[in-house]
């Protein structure tokens, strides 16, 4: 049985991230298909209370993970990324945007290709999420998400438009690792989203190499 009132209580990341994970559960276990998975999926991403989450789980006999609300955590800094009213915003624009090395991969964010390049590697990156929301612009910009071997994409919202979109990697993410779920236009732009290559790695190691020869012995 469910508190009185607490249907209408606001969830935050930690719910629908717990909610999101029990999804995929169910899924593993044969419960729900895979298009239902999806689709439950970008309702736990938009919930906004308890009511909603736990109608995700009401044909499964999981019951839903989102028990009581949880204590704000200080350890979210108020930096663009945590809400969907306030993306990260990484713009191309004329030039370029890159992300790459260990960096905190927020839950939302968008890419804005403008005539430019937008690359974010995230062979090093730190998902603060199982659900990472990513609003499209693409406009006539190269947009490249490199990710590590267990993470997964949607790409089922994204519109084309005049452009391309090429997704490499798998739908479903391993456990414990984060689903890209994109949405919006590419425009007259093109979007790649791959696992690592030669280049990528031997890249990687070097800089290892260089960080390892700033730091010296330990």
């Amino acid at each position: 049985m469910t508190e009185p009132g607490r249907e209408r209580l606001r969830v935050g990341h930690s719910e629908r991230d717990a909610a999101a994970e029990a999804l995929r559960d169910a899924a593993a276990d044969g419960r729900i298909t895979l298009e239902e998975l999806d689709e439950r999926l970008e309702r736990a991403l938009l919930a906004r209370t308890y009511g909603e989450l736990d109608a995700l789980f009401e044909d499964l006999q999981t019951a839903s993970p989102a028990v009581s609300p949880a204590p704000a955590s200080p350890a979210h800094p108020q930096l663009p990324g945590y809400s969907a009213e306030d993306r990260l915003v990484l713009s191309g624009g004329m030039s370029s945007e890159k992300r790459s090395g260990t960096w905190d991969v927020p839950p939302f964010i968008r890419i804005e290709g403008g005539a430019g390049t937008v690359r974010l590697n995230c062979l090093e990156a730190r998902p603060l999420a199982s659900v990472i929301d990513i609003e499209v612009v693409g406009a006539m910009g190269t947009m490249v998400i490199v990710t590590p071997e267990d993470w997964a994409a949607n790409t089922d919202r994204l519109s084309k438009g005049w452009g391309s979109v090429a997704s490499k990697i798998a739908t479903t993410p391993g456990p414990g690792k984060p689903l890209l779920l994109l949405h919006g236009t590419v425009g007259m732009g093109s979007l790649s989203i791959r696992h690592a290559s030669r280049s990528d790695l031997r890249k990687l190691a070097k800089e290892a190499r260089q960080r390892r020869a700033i730091e010296g012995p330990r």
